[in-house]
């Protein structure tokens, strides 16, 4: 990767993570000065200068927050670099330990009533809870959220603005490349959107087969490097 990215192209990750889970990789992989996507689309960043960014509603934001509570499920907040929740459970530790984040308990009532403006909510819970809510949100008339999963245990929420596609399109706009010169990689739901737009494009092997069938080409698993 470092490699094609010393001869002229563009790597960029487009993920669901936070910036700060997400810059560690550029910075181990030799490509700080390529763009990054975070937030599923909701943030694009090229050398920590924000290029687009798009919010959700804080009355919104916490409509959402207290249906997730309804469920059982622990809800948390992020803004560019940080990543707020009200309690710290086994599902916040272990996303703690995968994505090496820093996580800020705080009073959601409190941190609205300062006007964060959330990038992305976050719901973590067994697969039942998680399918029950995503079915609840997707039938409350929330129509200004784009609400999907990202894996069986994580129910992803953002502005409808944004998504991987449509914030792939605008940084190709933004850089002069071609739809039509590029491939994309994914694994999971939130890729299929990307997988689609591309000329060419490639599942993991360990994706869904519900999002292998979006891919023009399917490779190994990420166990095999």
């Amino acid at each position: 990767l470092k490699k094609l990215s010393d001869s002229g192209v563009l790597i960029c990750i487009v993920t669901a993570r936070s910036p700060s889970a997400s810059v560690h990789f550029y910075e181990q992989l030799g490509i700080v000065n390529n763009s990054i996507i975070c937030f599923n689309g909701a943030l694009i960043q090229t050398n920590n200068k924000t290029l687009c960014e798009i919010t959700i509603d804080n009355a919104i934001a916490l409509k959402v927050i207290n249906i997730l509570k309804r469920y059982q499920i622990s809800p948390s907040v992020y803004r560019r670099y940080d990543w707020f929740g009200e309690s710290q459970d086994r599902w916040i530790n272990e996303e703690i330990e995968i994505t090496n984040s820093t996580f800020t308990k705080v009073n959601f009532n409190k941190l609205f009533s300062q006007n964060i403006q959330p990038n992305k909510l976050l719901g973590i819970a067994e697969p039942a809870k998680i399918n029950a809510a995503e079915a609840h949100l997707k039938n409350s008339g929330f129509n200004d959220l784009n609400i999907h999963k990202s894996k069986s245990t994580y129910l992803e929420i953002m502005n409808n603005k944004a998504s991987k596609r449509k914030k792939k399109k605008k940084l190709l706009e933004m850089i002069d490349i071609d739809p039509e010169k590029i491939i994309t990689i994914g694994d999971n739901y939130n890729d299929i959107d990307m997988l689609r737009f591309s000329k060419t494009s490639v599942a993991m092997g360990n994706a869904p087969d519900e999002v292998k069938k979006f891919a023009t080409y399917i490779t190994d698993t990420n166990n095999d490097e």
